[in-house]
């Protein structure tokens, strides 16, 4: 897993590891909250190791991957390392630019290539990757990173197509989740959490980092088995809450 110190990435390593798998915890930096993941997964009777990789890196990716087939091979590639750096278009520097691509794109290609390489010799495997709705709506001040995470969904279902039976490769698309970084998000548009939950989702709340972790695993697991090249979104209803406006417009229909 990659991105998985924290946050999204570290509720989908311990639902994972809840499941019986061995997983790899990756991180670039923060390495007590890597070292926290590490622990809550142990707690729950997992096999596990923390691998620090930038997988933006030719060599972090390799790094990754290099103790992956140590361990007998991936089966199961989440791929939650992403950045988004938040500033209008015109504002947006060549580094500001590659530095996002690199993390939340570039990334998913090279260690999905990668991962195809070991589970090809087992004939079964999973590739699920972290896009968002700013990937299929796009977010003001977010250019680069709704670029990214359009990217990872227009990969995902050419993936798809190429893929070996028994291979599946997915995309899930969540709205602003119950995370630090969504509530900083929150914070810099002068909100607070409830009064935005309410205006701006279907459900009033916020996505949890559990209920994609959950999703995760549906997708990694057997059951998962027939579907493949999709994009599941789970936002409370986020991007669909313009329609609201017509009901609150009393337009008269049922």
């Amino acid at each position: 897993m990659t991105g998985s110190g924290r946050g999204i990435g570290r509720s989908v390593a311990r639902s994972l590891t809840e499941q019986g798998s061995r997983v790899i915890v990756n991180f670039k930096r923060h390495a007590d909250e890597a070292q926290e993941t590490l622990r809550i997964l142990k707690a729950a009777g997992g096999d596990c190791v923390v691998v620090q990789a930038d997988v933006a890196t030719d060599q972090g990716v390799a790094a990754l991957f290099s103790e992956s087939q140590r361990m007998g091979g991936v089966d199961v590639l989440v791929n939650c390392a992403g950045l988004g750096l938040a500033a209008p278009a015109t504002d947006v520097t060549p580094e500001m630019w590659n530095k996002q691509i690199d993390t939340s794109l570039r990334s998913v290609f090279m260690c999905s290539t990668k991962a195809i390489e070991q589970m090809r010799g087992k004939g079964w495997g999973r590739i699920v990757n972290l896009s968002s709705i700013a990937g299929i709506q796009g977010m003001p001040f977010l250019s680069v990173y709704s670029a990214a995470k359009a990217g990872v969904i227009g990969l995902t279902k050419a993936m798809a197509i190429e893929l070996p039976s028994g291979l599946t490769v997915n995309a899930v698309a969540p709205g602003l989740v119950k995370t630090k970084m969504g509530e900083s998000l929150i914070s810099l548009l002068g909100e607070d959490e409830t009064s935005w939950a309410k205006a701006h989702s279907l459900t009033g709340r916020l996505v949890t980092a559990d209920e994609v972790a959950e999703l995760v695993c549906f997708l990694s697991s057997d059951l998962g088995a027939s579907i493949t090249g999709q994009v599941l979104v789970i936002d409370g209803g986020q991007s669909l809450i313009h329609g609201r406006e017509y009901l609150d417009a009393g337009s008269g229909l049922p």
